[in-house]
């Protein structure tokens, strides 16, 4: 992996600073070391070239570097020399520390190693700054494969250090674990330029599928190919597999299995590079990016994949993990991904057009540029307090600002949170307001809206102006999303079990809760006062102006079935 870094970094470190049309300014005082798998101490010079296998490296610990080695002294430092004490000594002085991911295999292959970087970083905390960036669940990974130590890792780097999250999904699922705070920072595109869009028009058709192959996710990569090949119905196709050349042996495995039911598939094994990643998605007519959906450890990855897929100009079928149902528009997304894949190839004008207007999305979002100024920041505030970051966030130039209304004590990382009460359980909003008039935030000044269990709390006659209003924030193209409980399945349920379903505890949460509110509250604020169906909010949605409504998979709360998520958007002109 990392290991054949220090060649390539000590031959092209010295590297004078490639020409940006700026000039690059003298390192300031204050350095910052990333410990990362090297096998030597590396000053990081700014216009380096730096290189990984891993994405995660390449995307959120090389790029923030480069960016901020013009400005102060950037060190990676390997994990034993920094464990053993010393390594920073005789450096200029160090204010931040930074542990980007570290690979499953490579904590248990090491774990003492590991143990005595968590007791370095322990004892350092209180002279620099300390940041964990994630780009998995360990913990989740420990359950599902008996590995304790995982779990434990991160529960002490979030004890210690503040934490980086490359999606919402995943810092909802380690916020109680960020006791020293939580910032999402998406990945960026790699992809120097835009290719233009094409839809699924081969024959026979070139299907894709790149990423990294291991034991932990080959049945869900093997189940979701089979799954997508039936959408195929019989025609013949190639899938290029793209994943590193020391999973061929898997990859031959997958192949065996899918003769048996898809035989006019055939595979093509493609070892993992950054150039061969690149052809072999352009070359295809389709993308194919299934994902455990269901498990904690599969559902928390990042948009990256699918960010470049749409960046190359190709269509995609996807699993509706959070990340890529935000991306919804440009792509398909959904459970079923045969379905997904008939339609795509009896739609490649439709598909085409979404990847086209999706390129536009991934421009602004996911721009190298934006997503490094981002990191500058959060490294330069790191262990900030959640108002700061609220505040900070909604007033940069260009970031990418999301509201969440409503939001109690659903704390979520990476938004602006808003409530009218002052605390809720204990934990407090960014911003107090009042829901009925958004009074702090500008017009048009928001990417996203959610609301989850708010909507149900207002009044019917109020509700058209309530969402006017949030609309009023969003800007043209904004995206609203409303989660609430789906009155149609606790009337379902209540009938099913009436006796059960009347009652004021967790015997009836899927109904006299849904109808009325959770009384153990004992709080007018939150009781129920107008109950949805899908149809009955976005009918409320078109009222308040927005359009392109749909329902897509509740992601918070108990979910599907009792509860529903309804997206609209405010119109573009």
């Amino acid at each position: 992996m990392l290991r054949s870094l220090v060649t390539q970094i000590l031959n092209r470190g010295s590297a004078r600073p490639e020409t940006r049309g700026h000039v690059v300014a003298e390192p300031e005082a204050g350095g910052l070391a990333y410990v990362v798998n090297v096998d030597d101490l590396v000053r990081v010079t700014a216009g380096a070239q730096l290189y990984s296998d891993l994405a995660s490296i390449r995307l959120r610990a090389f790029l923030p570097a480069l960016r901020l080695a013009e400005k102060r002294p950037v060190y990676l430092v390997p994990p034993a020399l920094l464990a053993g004490g010393t390594m920073l000594d005789a450096l200029p002085p160090i204010d931040t520390v930074v542990v980007p991911k570290v690979s499953t295999a490579d904590l248990l292959a090491a774990p003492e190693q590991f143990e005595a970087l968590l007791g370095w970083l322990s004892r350092a905390r209180s002279r620099v700054r300390l940041v964990a960036d994630f780009s998995d669940d360990y913990a989740a990974i420990g359950e599902a494969t008996g590995q304790p130590f995982l779990g434990r890792y991160q529960a002490i780097l979030g004890e210690l250090c503040a934490i980086t999250v490359p999606c919402e999904a995943l810092g909802v699922e380690l916020a109680p674990y960020a006791k020293q705070g939580i910032h999402v920072i998406e990945d960026p595109y790699e992809s120097p330029h835009a290719s233009a869009p094409r839809g699924p028009v081969g024959d026979p058709i070139r299907l894709c599928w790149f990423g990294q192959l291991g034991i932990a996710n080959f049945e869900s990569v093997a189940r979701g190919l089979a799954e997508a090949a039936d959408g195929l119905r019989g025609r013949a196709a190639v899938l290029q597999f793209v994943t590193h050349e020391s999973r061929r042996e898997l990859v031959a495995d997958l192949e065996a299995r899918l003769a048996r039911s898809h035989p006019a598939l055939s595979i093509e094994f493609v070892p993992w590079s950054r150039e061969s990643t690149s052809q072999a998605i352009e070359a295809c007519d389709l993308v194919l990016l299934p994902q455990d959906h269901a498990e904690r450890w599969g559902r928390v990855k990042s948009h990256n994949r699918l960010v470049e897929t749409i960046r190359s100009g190709r269509a995609a079928v996807a699993s509706p993990i959070p990340s890529y149902l935000e991306l919804a528009d440009f792509a398909w997304i959904g459970v079923d991904l045969a379905a997904g894949v008939e339609w795509s190839l009896a739609n490649p004008g439709e598909m085409v057009e979404r990847v086209r207007v999706g390129q536009e999305h991934v421009a602004t979002r996911f721009a190298p540029e934006r997503i490094a100024a981002e990191w500058e920041r959060v490294l330069t505030l790191a262990g900030d307090s959640a108002s700061s970051r609220a505040s900070s966030v909604a007033s940069s130039g260009g970031a990418f600002v999301r509201l969440n209304l409503g939001c109690g004590d659903k704390i979520l990382p990476g938004y602006v949170n808003v409530d009218v009460a002052a605390s809720r359980a204990g934990r407090s909003p960014d911003v107090l307001c009042d829901l009925h008039e958004l009074t702090p935030f500008d017009t048009a000044s928001a990417d996203e809206v959610l609301a989850v269990h708010v909507v149900e709390h207002f009044w019917r006659w109020e509700v058209v102006d309530v969402l006017k209003e949030w609309a009023r924030v969003l800007k043209p193209g904004g995206r609203m999303i409303l989660e609430c409980p789906n009155l149609l399945s606790a009337c379902e349920e209540f009938l099913r079990n009436p006796t059960a379903g009347a009652g004021p505890g967790l015997e009836g949460q899927r109904t006299m809760w849904v109808f009325y509110g959770d009384p153990a509250w004992e709080d007018p604020l939150m009781c129920h006062r107008w109950n949805y169906t899908p149809q009955s909010l976005a009918q409320v949605m078109a009222e308040a102006g927005l359009v392109n409504l749909r329902q897509e998979p509740a992601q918070f709360k108990l979910r599907e079935p009792r509860d529903m998520r309804v997206v609209g958007e405010k119109p573009r002109a």
